[in-house]
């Protein structure tokens, strides 16, 4: 690894003096094109900085410390990259300028499209905004905690060149109706900034150092299940022909009548090649049915799963080599229904989370569960991706291994549930689960700017046309929501 040094933005280390840090880091990576680079502020705390990146096996790692850029990115910015833990590692493209940590081959990758650009905080948070979704590693260490932000016109013109232009519009918008302020110099310059670009390899950058290991892999099988016993059981015959078979399949289905009786005789008139834990219960939910799932279970990795899945023998063989190749404490797999293609090759960071085709190890699992308050509505997954990233782990998309996903047509977990609100005289907008989800992992902006969006978006369907009348009634839906995420979040708590 190579230290470059700098102070205000100037590199002070030997052969790089007096060069402004973009020029000089441009021209240590072109010095250095095999090696890591470490640039930092001469007052930086490195050493906790070192002890806190992990293992460097591949090439394809961005890593800066804590800082939160600008939170008016929030007005325009939909994503779980914006809320950040400051006391874990968290996944995220924004960057600091006091440390920063990458390859030389992503910065020689960036000289065509970047190379001009002098401001040292845009520069870095350009190049992480547009290589995290090529795949990119970004991550935000806990170290060195900065208070940087742009100015309008750095903000505009980011928005400008890392959103589609529309967004522009929604910013200043946002500005006036949230801020009462109108940065109209900046918002008129941006129609001189043209789309930021970024085209590099990163198939070549993810070049894994494999770890090699002589254990095997401990894995047990979570899946819910509810009125699909046919679609249940070729999931299991699936698992039984595995080339490296699960220790168990831990099975809850669900039956809200109680006089009702199991219609898995199979897991017991047949013989598996693994122990089936099953539990038949009369309380239907998913959130409810995979947590008591994962209480039952005690291996290294557990597969949470659907019930109505199907994939071929080498499943889990490719599962464990993808996680010895990434290190990965969460891996979630393609997710496909039939006649979906998944063009992509590398793997990347998944602003997602995927319940019924993901594998999570064992310390994820006894930190995050499921959240009750979401029952019966939408918006688990995603708490759980959330709950994952704020306990300093990550969410790795390994688009290679695909899982057909049947979307069966009976049966599952979206039995129509009847909510205290849906007798409201006014319905609340976005339904309460939605809202609590928001309010819960996104910033304060990101949800003003949500409702920004919901506000045109409805327009269209309402029949409410005078645009006074329909923002009067907006306001009331928008509050009904509040209250009653609210009170999802109370009675979980009960």
């Amino acid at each position: 690894m190579i230290s470059l040094v700098h102070f205000n933005s100037i590199a002070i280390t030997r052969g790089y003096e007096g060069l402004k840090i973009v020029e000089a880091i441009y021209k240590c990576a072109q010095d250095n094109p095999d090696d890591y680079l470490l640039i930092y502020e001469n007052t930086a705390n490195v050493d906790a900085f070192k002890t806190a990146l992990p293992e460097l096996n591949h090439n394809a790692y961005f890593f800066s410390n804590y800082n939160q850029t600008h939170e008016d990115l929030g007005y325009v910015e939909d994503s779980p990259f914006l809320k950040i833990n400051k006391k874990v590692t968290y996944p995220t493209w924004l960057k600091g300028t006091t440390i920063v940590c990458l390859h030389a081959n992503l910065i020689n990758a960036t000289k065509k499209s970047h190379s001009s650009e002098s401001n040292y905080l845009f520069w870095l948070n350009s190049i992480g905004r547009l290589s995290i979704s090529l795949g990119v590693f970004n991550y935000q260490i806990p170290t060195n905690i900065d208070n940087e932000e742009f100015n309008d016109k750095e903000l505009y013109k980011f928005v400008k060149k890392h959103f589609k232009t529309r967004w522009v519009f929604i910013l200043m918008l946002c500005h006036i109706f949230y801020e009462r302020r109108f940065p109209l110099k900046a918002f008129l310059k941006t129609v001189f900034y043209k789309k930021a670009f970024l085209k590099i390899d990163v198939t070549a950058l993810q070049r894994f150092n494999k770890k090699e290991t002589d254990k095997e892999f401990d894995y047990e099988v979570i899946i819910p299940t509810m009125g699909r016993s046919i679609y249940l059981k070729n999931v299991l015959l699936d698992l039984s022909v595995q080339t490296v078979l699960p220790q168990k399949v831990i099975i809850i289905e669900q039956n809200e009548d109680t006089n009702s009786k199991s219609e898995l005789d199979y897991l017991y008139n047949e013989n598996w090649p693994f122990i089936i834990d099953h539990e038949f219960i009369h309380q239907t939910g998913a959130c409810n049915a995979r947590n008591k799932a994962i209480l039952k279970t005690n291996s290294e990795w557990v597969l949470l799963f659907d019930d109505d899945n199907r994939f071929d023998k080498n499943l889990l063989k490719r599962i464990f080599n993808d996680l010895l190749l990434t290190n990965a404490q969460v891996l979630n797999m393609a997710y496909l229904q039939k006649g979906e293609i998944e063009s992509l090759k590398s793997f990347k960071q998944w602003p997602f989370f995927g319940s019924g085709c993901s594998i999570v190890n064992r310390e994820v699992l006894e930190k995050c569960r499921f959240d009750m308050s979401l029952e019966h509505g939408y918006g688990e997954d995603a708490d759980y991706g959330m709950q994952i990233r704020n306990a300093g782990y990550d969410v790795v998309y390994t688009p290679q291994i695909q899982i057909l996903h049947l979307k069966a047509p009976v049966g599952g977990f979206r039995k129509p549930h009847v909510f205290p609100w849906q007798n409201d005289e006014i319905k609340p907008k976005p339904s309460p689960q939605i809202m609590y989800y928001r309010t819960k992992n996104y910033t304060q902006k990101q949800l003003l700017g949500y409702k920004v969006i919901l506000f045109f978006k409805f327009y269209r369907d309402y029949s409410i046309k005078n645009p006074f009348s329909y923002y009067a009634y907006f306001k009331k839906a928008w509050n009904k929501s509040l209250y009653w995420s609210q009170k999802l979040a109370q009675n979980a708590q009960v």
